[in-house]
This record gives structure tokens, sequence and C-alpha cells, in this order.
């Protein structure tokens, strides 16, 4: 059916799995330490940011509500809710907003009184995309600026099951900065693990034009030519993975002359990493 299709990237752009909250992240670098992960939950982590409008057009006769030269966003209304699995005594103190904990007492005391400590910052990290190895896999992660929990602590508890403890975290804007938006969210397509990288970054053969232009992912090729020879050039993208070039039974060094007959050719191109493997073929049709 015409409309019955999605696009081809589809696979390579989906987020998996329920996440972790953290309170601390780096995407710079995709790093999180163990510890900093703020507890287990269940069924996933909802997040939402909506912005607040104001319509200056609102009681100016002749001009149309909506009008987007008199539309701003005021401000927005950020929110991560889910359910937490298991609790602490941090957890609890987190979840009830604000309180003093005796850990010897294992004694949560709730407090009145907010301290600039209660707001802090609070990340959901996910994993994205048709990558996600253990060093180099893909997230998408949503950081909260002073997140206060504004759902309160909710117990729950159940008959031959688990307990559950509800959270909703609300970011927050500061009188310090007023225009800085209280969240930010990062998307980082993974990339392949190394050993696990059986691609070519470049592959060339003299000054021929391949058919369709080179990408590491399409492995058939053609090219027409009429010389005799031309330099087969197969680059690897990662570096310690071998490649071996035939031009039919005969064996190419790359950045050595491929010798043609008339008619079609095949040059394969093997590439072997330590965990993967992958071979390209163009046919090099000499008139």
């Amino acid at each position: 059916m015409k409309f019955t299709q999605v696009p081809s990237d589809t696979f390579q752009k989906l987020q998996l799995n329920a996440g972790i909250l953290a309170s601390a992240f780096t995407p710079s670098t995709g790093t999180l330490t163990a510890s900093n992960i703020i507890g287990a939950t269940g069924g996933g982590v909802s997040f939402e940011a909506v912005p607040n409008f104001v319509d200056f057009g609102d009681g100016i006769d002749n001009v149309p509500s909506n009008t987007k030269e008199l539309k701003r966003i005021q401000d927005y209304s950020v929110k991560m809710s889910g359910t937490f699995k298991m609790l602490d005594l941090a957890l609890a103190k987190r979840l009830a907003a604000a309180g003093d904990t005796n850990g010897s007492a294992g004694k949560l005391t709730p407090s009145h009184a907010l301290s600039s400590s209660d707001f802090d910052t609070i990340w959901w990290i996910g994993d994205y995309s048709d990558k996600n190895g253990a060093t180099k896999g893909g997230f998408i992660a949503v950081e909260l600026k002073n997140a206060l929990s504004t759902g309160g602590l909710k117990i729950t508890s159940a008959d031959k099951d688990k307990g559950s403890f509800a959270f909703e975290f609300t970011a927050h804007y500061s009188i310090n900065a007023p225009d800085t938006v209280p969240f930010n969210v990062y998307v980082k397509a993974g990339e392949a693990e190394p050993g696990f990288d059986a691609t070519l970054s470049a592959l060339t053969l003299g000054s021929l034009t391949l058919s369709p232009t080179f990408d590491k992912d399409v492995t058939s090729y053609t090219a027409s030519t009429t010389d005799s020879t031309n330099t087969v050039t197969a680059t690897p993208t990662d570096n310690t993975a071998t490649v071996v070039i035939k031009n039919g039974s005969t064996t190419v060094t790359s950045g050595n002359s491929a010798t043609w007959s008339a008619g079609p050719n095949t040059v394969t191109v093997t590439v072997t990493a330590a965990h993967a493997e992958k071979v390209y073929t163009v046919t090099v049709t000499k008139s």
C-alpha cells in the first residue's frame, strides 16, 4: 500500500527500554556513575515540557486570535513523573521535598522550609538508536534543572506484591537567571563498538564514479571504465580491521592497481573486524 510505510532510518532512531533516573550524567561522553542512579523505577518514566503562551493580540480589535507575529512563549511547565519500586531514607527525603534525616535512627523529619539544596538536577537517560553498546551506545537524555518533588511522598503497598512510590518532579526557573529554561534534551546516536565495526569509511577505484554514491552501509556498486587499470583503495572505519581486496580471484593490495578484462569485472572488498565482517562488491564494466 502506498502510504503504509515508515522512514528508512526508523530503526536507527528508536528509544529503547525504560531508562534510568540519575543525579548526575555527562552527555559529552555519555558517562554515568552507577552510584548516581536515584532509584529503580517500574513502568518507565513520563516527561513533559509544555510551553505557556501569551497572545499579545488578545483584546485588540481586528487582530485574529493566534496571530503568529504576536505569539510569545512566557515560560515552560516542566515535569517528570513515574513510580519508584524501591525506597531508602535519601529517596524519601527527596520525595518529601524538604526535611531532615537522621541516618542512625532511620528517621525523616519533614519541614515547611525549602532550602536551595532541595532543588536539584535530575537526569533521565534512555538507550537510543540501533547501536547501544556499553561504551559508545546512543542515548536520549533529559536534564531537569532545579528539580523539586511536587507530587509528594506516596507509598502504595500491595498484597503479595512490591510496594510502589509514585513521584512527580517539577523543574524550576531561578530568579538569578530568569531567561534560562530549566531543562535540556540531548539526542546522541550510537557508534559501533570497537571490534564490531566492519564498515569502510572510503572506497575508491581511481577516478571512477561509483553508482550509487559510496555509503558505508551500502555494499553493492557498479562502475564503468575505458581504462585498462585503476587504483583500488579501501579504508576501514576501524583501523584495527583487516581489508582483503580481490579482482575476481586475484588479490589486490589497497592502493595498488587492478587490471580489467573486457566486460564485467567483480571486485570484492572483505572487511574483517574482531567481531564482525562485511563484504562490499563493485562490478566494473570495461568497454
